[in-house]
């Protein structure tokens, strides 16, 4: 709300004293307003240029008492009260500077007034800003707190997103063409090393077996032919010919036994199962798929009764213990990268939780059209939380963690793209300062410049702190004297 001075006298007065008879002193305007030389002030508080601007007296507030002779409120005038003018908001205050009544600051340092001023400030120098009543803060629920020493590193933020550990998964298929027989686990499942999995019905299989109980017939066989040649050689009964085509035809039988047995372990039974089948001479046609790991079963695709082939996919097997993340870095940050530093990754999704790792690859090519160079990173899952394809904000540290003021991120406002924080001075004041922030970790900021550890910063309602300060431009103005 604008309320001039509209004794055109007093103000063209004013204005000579301030800024001098013929223009003043460029250094104390405002830029960005224009100046009406003729009468010493601004062009939007000439009422002698614009008489429309007296209309706007009809905005008085009706329950404060008017001086009519000097154009203010009576509890504003010096000139009627000069007691006023020992109030704390006037002390020190230069009677010539622009004095913005509505918000008992120096124009000069109106938030609310000149937003445009926010700009220009340099880290450390603020503008104030003033509520409507000193329980406004707390009507809003603002909150304060002092900044706090944290440690925080310095490193480059990418995004990621989270795939299974490839150097930890598995994909189940069987080895012999046949018929889903039995399924021993379920998708989710936990499993452990050497746990079975699924039984496949294969007529390879079935054939493997009887091969092999053959063979090992054949071994016996061969090896009493050898056995009794042997002893004849000893008591010169037998020639030595004989006793060495009976040596030959008995390794040729154990290498066929060998061989027999291998077969079976690649269809993938283990070495105690093949063990087994020359135990019991069992012949069935069924071979047993187990977990190669301790895992967990991500995937399934065994359906009993369906026939599958060589290779075909049954479960997929993951250890979820570590995970890997996909990074993408600029190129022109990979410079500053190699493999086996540290990695922090966070997610909207999972609030509080940290994965860490390490860099385990860099790729040796930029990625078109991004001009992106893609990464990995290893890193453990805490509790099991991340899942697949979870989308995150990873950050690579550069350098080990040291000690620095920091501020929570929701405290930091930005304008005209600086960044800035609330500082409360008292119970309806505040000042709009410039800081100059550094690394970011995870919910916290680091401020380089422009604040002290003692400093009450606005940490909750810091949102409407800033609609506060934008206000005049939606529409609100400020009284000038």
């Amino acid at each position: 709300m604008f309320r001039f001075v509209t004794c055109g006298v007093l103000v063209a007065a004013l204005g000579a004293q301030a800024y001098g008879q013929s223009g003043g002193t460029n250094q104390q305007r405002d830029p960005n307003r224009l100046w009406c030389a003729e009468h010493g002030v601004y062009e939007d508080e000439c009422t002698i240029c614009h008489p429309e601007l007296a209309d706007r007296a009809n905005e008085r507030d009706p329950n404060r008492l008017w001086c009519a002779e000097h154009g203010v409120y009576e509890d504003e005038c010096t000139l009627c009260h000069p007691e006023l003018a020992d109030r704390p908001e006037r002390v020190g205050r230069d009677d010539l500077e622009l004095w913005c009544n509505e918000h008992r600051i120096a124009e000069r340092e109106c938030g609310i007034c000149q937003p445009q001023l926010a700009g220009r400030l340099a880290p450390g120098a603020g503008l104030k800003v003033r509520l409507p009543s000193q329980q406004s803060a707390q009507k809003a629920g603002i909150r304060t707190s002092r900044p706090r020493y944290s440690e925080m590193s310095a490193g480059i933020d990418v995004f990621c997103d989270v795939r299974y550990n490839q150097n930890r998964a598995a994909k189940i298929t069987p080895l012999a063409a046949g018929v889903v027989h039995r399924v021993h686990a379920d998708v989710g499942d936990t499993v452990e090393d050497g746990e079975l999995l699924v039984e496949i019905a294969s007529p390879d299989v079935a054939a493997a077996k009887r091969d092999f109980l053959t063979a090992i017939v054949d071994e016996r066989l061969k090896l009493l032919a050898y056995e009794r040649e042997k002893e004849l050689l000893a008591q010169e009964i037998s020639a030595a010919q004989a006793f060495q085509e009976a040596e030959a035809r008995y390794e040729m039988a154990r290498l066929a036994t060998r061989s027999a047995r291998q077969r079976l372990i690649n269809f993938g039974f283990t070495e105690p199962e093949a063990d087994e089948v020359a135990v019991t001479k069992s012949s069935d046609s069924l071979v047993h798929l187990h977990a190669p790991f301790s895992g967990t079963l991500v995937a399934r695709s065994a359906v009993l009764g369906e026939a599958v082939e060589t290779g075909q996919e049954l479960f997929t097997l993951a250890d979820l213990s570590t995970m890997w993340l996909s990074l993408s870095i600029p190129e022109s940050k990979v410079a500053m990268v190699r493999r086996g530093l540290a990695v922090e990754a966070r997610f909207a999704a999972l609030s509080g939780v940290v994965a860490r790792g390490e860099l385990a690859w860099i790729r040796s090519a930029v990625t078109e059209p991004s001009r992106m160079v893609e990464a990995r990173a290893v890193v453990d899952n805490p509790g099991g939380l991340l899942r697949d394809n979870l989308f995150g904000e990873a950050r690579i540290l550069l350098a080990d963690a040291e000690r620095a003021l920091t501020v929570p991120s929701g405290a930091v406002q930005r304008f005209d793209q600086h960044p800035f924080v609330f500082v409360a001075l008292n119970d309806d004041l505040f000042e709009l300062r410039r800081v100059e922030l550094g690394v970011t970790d995870g919910d916290r900021v680091q401020v380089v410049a422009g604040l002290g550890s003692d400093d009450a910063v606005v940490v909750v309602g810091s949102y409407t702190m800033m609609s506060e300060f934008l206000k005049s431009r939606l529409g609100a103005g400020c009284v000038h004297d």
